[in-house]
């Protein structure tokens, strides 16, 4: 189970949960707080053997209904703005080097934001502190995955955060572990992580994730009218580019594919259709000719 604190109390989990549900679940929630405490409970202890006590629990529990409603509904639209501020820090980012500039904590939201766009259900777990261990706790499809940031702009990750992150996911009983950083990691790191449900992503790995995700949420939001008077027409082209192409779907998931740049190899500049989803999934597509 995610860490909790000690002194966390019922309102605190409640507010935790309101992080991770769908933004229309706050209302319904605080109308069932409601109607609970204001009629339900009343009706429980009408009559009964000891009538003045539950006289006096049954008015408590109506004087309740409003303020806890409303608290309810304020601890939302707290949760709401924070899921509002993710989004926006996401959407801000331009490259590998405006992802370096943030702190530790926005890096690890950034992370987290990344990772709820791809249809996770994203539990932030890490200490206020920073001082490691598992940052984000992810869910999706019954599969349990833990996540630990590393926000080390030059240095590279050695074999040890790789161990501690595997042992930790074994003693948690999680289906697999990412560890995210925005340097790279040492060849002894990765070569513990080969074979094991581990995935190491790197920078540049990031900054494709982050891309696509964008890209994706880009290509899912409804068309908006254009703004323009007259807008100029387009010059007919005899073939369709890729950069015109319409997404397609990839064959390994069927998830929205994201226009991407070989960087090396034989084949660097040359354009490739690729996974929304990477680094989880690394299915490819060559552009229409």
């Amino acid at each position: 189970m995610p860490r909790r604190r000690k002194d966390e109390g019922f309102f605190d989990e409640l507010y935790e949960m309101l992080l991770v549900v769908p933004s229309w679940v706050g209302p319904p929630l605080a109308g069932v707080f409601y109607l609970v405490l204001r009629f339900i409970i009343p009706a429980i202890f009408r009559g009964g053997e000891k009538p003045d006590i539950n006289s006096i629990l049954a008015g408590v529990s109506k004087g309740a209904a409003l303020p806890v409603a409303g608290l309810v509904l304020f601890l939302w639209l707290i949760a709401e703005f924070r899921k509002w501020q993710r989004r926006g820090l996401l959407d801000a980012q331009s490259g590998l080097e405006s992802i370096r500039a943030l702190s530790w904590q926005e890096f690890e939201h950034l992370v987290g934001e990344a990772y709820r766009r791809q249809g996770y259900v994203v539990q932030e777990t890490g200490s206020a502190s920073g001082d490691g261990g598992i940052d984000l706790s992810l869910r999706k499809s019954g599969e349990r995955v833990l996540v630990q940031c590393k926000q080390w702009k030059t240095r590279r990750v050695g074999v040890k955060p790789v161990r501690e992150l595997f042992g930790v996911m074994t003693s948690e009983s999680a289906n697999r572990s990412i560890l995210v950083t925005c340097g790279s990691f040492t060849r002894e790191a990765r070569s513990f992580a080969d074979g094991k449900p581990i995935d190491l992503v790197e920078g540049p790995e990031l900054w494709e994730l982050v891309k696509s995700v964008k890209a994706a949420s880009t290509a899912s939001a409804p068309n908006r009218p254009s703004t323009s008077v007259h807008p100029k027409p387009s010059p007919p082209t005899a073939s369709t580019s890729p950069s015109t192409e319409a997404p397609p779907h990839c064959p390994k998931c069927q998830a929205p594919m994201v226009l991407r740049e070989a960087k090396k190899g034989q084949n660097a500049g040359s354009r490739f259709w690729g996974c929304s989803r990477f680094p989880q999934c690394r299915g490819t597509q060559a552009p229409t000719q």
